[in-house]
């Protein structure tokens, strides 16, 4: 039998279940190395070294290692079992069809750079969808902006440089409209 009331003090977990159980989150989630970290908590507490396939299994193990702990009131009694009844519950867990959504990967997650517009010089990065990525339409519009308005021999008019802006980046005339004052307000307006 193992008392793991002084790790958990050693430790800093706190004096509850939840605080223990959040304070082992965090600190595998802001480790460099979480499944390390995972790995080397649950050694801590019960003295035993395990492996486990993936971040998130070995995360959840710790978890359930410092819960279950303060359920038992830092006595356990066979340490093999104990961790066996920790890693069954999270295997049960992570198996259910219903909790699927917490190990989801993003769908997106290919992402490649490249020249969108001609005579732009900008790459922007572009997903799989070949839709462009969050900011990338406003890095282009400014880079429209300067070379219409603000470097061209003679400047556009707000109306034909929103066209632009509709025609090269496939914008409303709603967005197009909004970009075009974003521009002008964050570069100026033409001479």
């Amino acid at each position: 039998m193992i008392n793991t009331e002084h790790v958990f003090q050693r430790l800093d977990l706190g004096s509850s279940r939840l605080t223990a159980v959040q304070k082992i989150r965090e600190a595998v989630v802001n480790a460099t190395s979480p499944k390390s970290k995972a790995i080397a908590i649950i050694k801590d507490i019960l003295g035993i070294e395990r492996q486990y396939s993936s971040v998130e299994k070995a995360r959840l193990v710790a978890m359930a290692v410092g819960e279950e702990a303060f359920k038992a009131n830092h006595s356990i009694g066979d340490v093999d079992e104990f961790i066996a009844m920790c890693e069954k519950r999270i295997d049960a867990f992570m198996s259910d069809p219903n909790n699927a959504f917490h190990f989801a990967k993003p769908q997106d997650a290919e992402v490649t750079t490249e020249t969108v517009v001609e005579g732009i010089d900008v790459k922007v990065a572009v997903k799989a969808d070949g839709k462009i990525k969050k900011g990338g339409k406003e890095i282009l519009a400014l880079e429209l902006y300067k070379k219409h308005m603000l470097e061209a021999e003679k400047a556009l008019t707000n109306q034909e440089f929103i066209a632009i802006l509709i025609k090269e980046l496939g914008m409303s005339k709603a967005g197009a409209t909004t970009y075009s004052y974003n521009c002008r307000k964050k570069l100026g307006a033409p001479k």
